[in-house]
């Protein structure tokens, strides 16, 4: 090779050298994941989100062969966790596994919040959560019928259990009061106050099905409706609150989100493998025993969804006043 041409093709040998690192530099940054990744749960460890969590975290750590670290930051209505996640890099390794309240009635309950719903981006629904409006057996109200007649006859003295204030079981009774046009005397407690229905020193409550079908099945609740739309294969019997009042919904879920601007093809494969896992028949055996409903679907399909119940629970704190600092 002529001497005044090797400098040339000695720089174009460095040149492309230098290209192919950087490109297959990149392309190690861009695969994802390649380390941990973190999922904040905005709950207490032992409670129903966190075990569900943990159950999605393994499946999805399986998948994608990496660890999938559950971080529980518990504290005032999962605003605590939540912010802690608005707050994080939105590169996929942060996201937060939480119930529907932190979306659709945080940001109308609470006069200040250090999160909007924009902050974050719905990845999948994983599971939805149906309430039953139960009595103790030895009440006498047999229907939902029964319990509207003796309400309506003794405004605010039927009491009724939840969560607390602005919980989806307070939320739930208060629309179920606005429908039916009754005034009911809530009571709220940190436990959700199932104990004392049971006892019959409150009169009913609007409960989670996973708190109450134990008791249902042991024959000390009578369940009176449900908050789905249609009736449940676990409780095939009970007729839905829509029955009586077209339209009514008032069910929980749970799902996955990440942190705005996050990589949206990360998002899709993220909601792809969440969606695996609830087509499983190992996920609905697993939800069948506490009478909860697999859901899966899109990001599309649970933006949607947030944005209407949004709408429904922006209209029953403003028709009941509710609020909180």
């Amino acid at each position: 090779m002529p001497t005044a041409i090797r400098p040339f093709f000695q720089r174009a040998a460095w040149t492309l050298a230098l290209g192919l690192t950087v490109a297959a530099s990149a392309q190690a940054q861009d695969k994802y994941p390649s380390k941990p990744i973190r999922v904040v749960v905005p709950f207490p460890a032992g409670t129903a989100p966190d075990v569900m969590a943990r159950y999605w975290g393994d499946r999805i750590s399986k998948q994608l062969q990496q660890p999938v670290v559950i971080d529980n930051r518990a504290g005032a209505s999962t605003i605590v966790g939540t912010q802690a996640v608005t707050t994080a890099p939105a590169d996929g390794y942060t996201l937060l596994y939480t119930a529907s309240g932190t979306l659709t009635i945080n940001p109308f309950v609470y006069k200040k919040l250090p999160y909007q719903p924009q902050d974050l981006v719905p990845v999948t629904r994983m599971l939805s959560i149906p309430l039953v409006v139960s009595v103790p057996v030895q009440s006498p109200y047999k229907t939902l019928a029964d319990l509207i007649k003796d309400a309506k006859a003794r405004p605010g003295e039927v009491s009724y259990a939840s969560y607390g204030v602005g919980t989806v079981p307070h939320m739930s009774m208060a629309y179920f009061a606005n429908s039916a046009g009754l005034a009911l005397n809530h009571v709220p407690y940190r436990d959700g106050g199932l104990t004392d229905v049971l006892g019959g020193r409150v009169s009913t409550a609007f409960s989670p099905i996973a708190d109450v079908l134990p008791y249902i099945k042991a024959g000390k609740v009578r369940p009176l409706a449900v908050s789905s739309t249609h009736r449940l294969e676990s409780l095939p019997q009970v007729p839905t609150v829509a029955e009586a009042f077209p339209g009514f919904e008032g069910d929980s879920w749970h799902g996955v989100f990440a942190v705005k601007g996050t990589p949206q093809p990360i998002v899709d494969l993220l909601a792809s493998l969440s969606r695996r896992i609830a087509e499983s028949d190992e996920y609905r055996r697993y939800l069948g025993e506490f009478g909860l409903i697999p859901v899966g679907g899109s990001p599309a399909d649970f933006t949607q969804l947030v944005g209407t119940e949004s709408k429904r629970w922006v209209k029953v704190v403003k028709d009941n006043n509710i609020s909180l600092e």
